[in-house]
Order: structure tokens, then sequence, then C-alpha cells
């Protein structure tokens, strides 16, 4: 059997590639809430799971319909700072929860104390905010449950909210907004007090925005009531007006693809056991696809034998880590002498639970469940515009080798 994967697996590299890049692709837009990137993305992987002759459960629907609210950013957002336009993306973001506005002011930087020191918090509370464009570090913003029952109230009177990040942006999806415009900044961007900054932005909250899950499956030989779930999320952050987008290559086109890749081989080498293939949607948003599943699932859960969730498959050169390895002891003690064995990958490391991606409500329910991402140096890009094609996909071949040889032996 590893040979008869190898060689699958050394043909189909260029479809794997090409899977990558049609994800990625500025038709999916960043597979999010601005022109129905993940809609998009739900229906490509629909088409592959047919092309593969994947049964779905209901007829021919492979769709698992839920909703949520979702902030978006559907016009361009601009963001001045003394006359000088800021690129979005490179040095200013929108933070995902924050609100509409056209405006103009002065920044004002909120120095540490006031975040620790009662005597400042009590001074700033009679300051006029007014014309006032707020900027903090993104130190603070961590710590925010414990300061904003008292600040943030008096915060909503200045024009804006600045936080600064240090090196790089990163964004996020958010089910919520602000009734105050919000931006993350590069730090270098806002050097001194009273700089004049001038902003427009249009947010758009989607209430009960339609996404899905992407359900199919392969009917095992030998105990078809027996299932092995092999899921991955396929949305994104999406984009902001027309222009700028997060393709997302490594999180997370690399585990879909990784899916898809698993699913092709089991479609000609039919499985023991039932293998059911998820594409979540609203991961970014807080895990929504997946919970949504626990709470509502198709196949009962404890009829599960084990979950397996990929994400971040674009590198693999320092290994593999297996969440929850050290939850379930014998699964990753035999995923360990299989790569030791196989001589897949340099290393697998394991670690405790962590609500870190879609295996966590499945864990939390009681459903056996390993979360896999590969681990390198040579891809440092995480939620931000850099994250796009092409990766270096340097151990996507051993790994899909050790999944497939792991999931035989479940």
């Amino acid at each position: 059997m590893f040979i008869s994967s190898l060689s699958c697996i050394g043909q189909d590299m260029t479809e794997v590639k090409q899977n990558i890049d049609d994800l990625c692709s500025k038709k999916f837009f960043g597979r999010g809430y601005v022109k129905n990137g993940d809609q998009k993305a739900a229906h490509y992987i629909q088409m592959k799971y047919s092309s593969l002759g994947l049964h779905a459960f209901n007829n021919d629907n492979y769709f698992q319909d839920f909703s949520f609210n979702v902030n978006s950013f559907p016009q361009e957002v601009s963001f001045k700072v003394d006359k000088n336009a800021l690129e979005i993306g490179k040095d200013v973001l929108p933070a995902p929860d924050s609100g509409s506005g056209k405006a103009s002011g002065k920044i004002h930087f909120l120095k540490d104390e006031l975040f620790n020191d009662k005597a400042a918090q009590q001074e700033f509370l009679k300051k006029d905010l007014s014309g006032l464009v707020l900027v903090y570090e993104q130190k603070h913003e961590r710590n925010r449950m414990s300061w904003g029952r008292l600040l943030m109230p008096k915060m909503m009177e200045a024009v804006a909210t600045v936080i600064l990040f240090d090196g790089k942006l990163t964004f996020g999806v958010a089910q919520n907004q602000t009734p105050q415009p919000k931006f993350y900044v590069l730090k270098d961007k806002l050097t001194r007090e009273n700089q004049n900054v001038s902003f427009d932005i249009l947010a758009l909250m989607k209430p009960y925005y339609q996404s899905q899950n992407v359900i199919g499956y392969i009917k095992g030989t030998e105990t078809p009531d027996e299932y092995l779930f092999i899921t991955a999320h396929y949305d994104h952050l999406g984009g902001i007006g027309k222009k700028t987008f997060f393709a997302g290559a490594n999180d997370n086109a690399s585990g879909v693809a990784m899916m898809l890749a698993i699913a092709k081989h089991y479609s000609t080498h039919p499985p023991k056991k039932t293998v059911v293939f998820i594409g979540f949607g609203g991961e970014e948003a807080g895990l929504v696809g997946s919970k949504f599943y626990v709470e509502n699932p198709i196949v009962p859960l404890d009829k599960i034998k084990f979950l397996i969730n990929l994400d971040l498959f674009g590198t693999g050169e320092d290994g593999m880590m297996a969440v929850n390895g050290k939850v379930f002891k014998e699964e990753y003690q035999m995923l360990d002498s299989l790569n030791t064995a196989g001589n897949y990958l340099s290393k697998i490391q394991s670690r405790g639970k962590a609500a870190n991606s879609d295996h966590y409500f499945f864990s939390e329910a009681g459903v056996p469940s390993f979360f896999f991402y590969l681990m390198g140096k040579s891809w440092t890009h995480y939620h931000d515009v850099n994250d796009k094609t092409p990766l270096p996909l340097s151990d996507f071949q051993p790994a899909y080798r050790l999944i497939i040889d792991f999931c035989d032996k479940l």
C-alpha cells in the first residue's frame, strides 16, 4: 500500500498545487464575506467531491447549511496620516469589528499607565476626547477585558481608535461590530502626538449570513457503520473593497488540498471503514461550522471512531504537530511509530487540548480527535496579505503518506 500511495501522490502534486492556486485566486477573494468568496469555495469543493464519486448524505446535496452574523468591508478603505495615504493590508487594516465612519482628527497616544493605574484612569475620564483619534499598543488590546468596562465607554467619545502593531499586521473575522471606526496600524506610521489622521470606512454587518459545511463520504467495505472523519476548513479572511484580499494559501487552502488528496486516494482504494470528508465553513469566525455540526450531527458522534482535522500544510521541514496527542496517547504512539517506520517526517510533536481549529468541539463532545499541522520556518505568513501562493509544500507528500498509513491502522 505504501508504494501505491507514493505513486498516487507523486502523480497528483500538480493537482494539489492547482487546487491551492484555485482556492487562492482572486475569483475566490479570500474565501470570505465580500464577493461571496466562501460560497464559491464551497461549490468548488462540492464539484471535487462529485468528480471523485463521494456520496452525499442527503441525496445529491453535499451542503449542511447554517448561518451566523459577520462584519465585512465591501468598499475601499482609506486612511491618511498628514495627507499621506497608507497602504491597506501592508500599513493599515480595519479592525475586524470596526464600525463605519468618515472623519479626521488629531492622534492622542494612550500611555501604558492608563491601563493599570487607577489615578491615571480617573484623570482620563475627565478628558475631552472630541476630535481625537486614540492610539495605543496591541499589548493593551489583549488585556482589554480587564479595563474595558471603565475605559471603553469613554473611548467611544473619540473620532476613532487605532491599535499599533509591531512588525506586521494580522487580520481576522468578527461576528460583531463596534459603533466606532477602529484600525490596526504599523507602529512606525504614527510617531508624534497631534499628527492628523483622516479616514473613510464602510463596515457592513451581515446578520444571519448563510454558510455551509461541505460533506461527502466513501462507504467502508468491511465495517461501514464505523466512521473516520477527515476535515479541513475552507473559509479564510476574505477581502476589503475590490482590491485587497487574503488568499489564505497555508491557512487553509493547503489543508483543503490535503483533504481532497486523501479523498482521491480512498476513491480508488476503498477503505474498510466509512470515511467522511467535511470542508467546514465559518472557522475563522469562531469555529462556527464545526460547532454547528457537533450540535446537529448527520453521523451520530458516538459512531465516529476518530477525527483528523487538517490545517496549515504548506511547509513541514520541522515536522508535524498533533494537537490532542497528549490526550489520546495510544493513538499518538501509533502515529509516532508509523512515522519512524516509514521515515516520513523529521519528527511528530504532541500537545494537549487547544481550541484553535475545528477538531475542538468534537473533542469536547467525546470524539477522539487529532488536529494535524505542519511546522516550518520557511513560511512565516499568517492571517496577512502575504499568505499566498506558491507555498513551499516541502513535506506535503510524506505527511500525506503518514496520514493514509495512520487512517488505515485505526
